[in-house]
This record gives C-alpha cells, structure tokens and sequence, in this order.
C-alpha cells in the first residue's frame, strides 16, 4: 500500500484510483475479471440471441 508522501504515479496511471480506496479495489476486480472471462459473456449473450431467434422461427 502506498502513502501520501510515496512517489506520485507514472503519467499513464493518473486515471488510476487512489491506491486501499474502495475505488480501487473494485477497478481491480473489474480488471480480473476482464482477464478471467475474456470477451466470453458477450459471446454467451450473442449465441442466446441467435438460438432464441431461430427457435422463434421454427416455432412459427
């Protein structure tokens, strides 16, 4: 954990939320779950999509 007198961030992190805030433990587990799950839930999304759909049509 860093302290108010610790060096400032790199240019590139100043978006970055205060190091032990609540802001920047859920930016963290946002991070790791982009890194676990990949674009896979928007995959599973699109797939529902198009199996409702075509179920839609043979229903029809």
């Amino acid at each position: 954990m860093g302290s108010s007198g610790g060096k400032p961030r790199k240019p590139e992190q100043h978006h970055l939320p205060k190091v032990g805030s609540k802001a920047n433990e859920s930016y963290e587990v946002r991070q790791r779950r982009k890194e676990v799950f990949g674009p896979l839930p928007i995959a599973i999304v699109a797939v529902l999509i198009v199996v409702v759909f075509l179920a839609w049509i043979a229903i029809t």
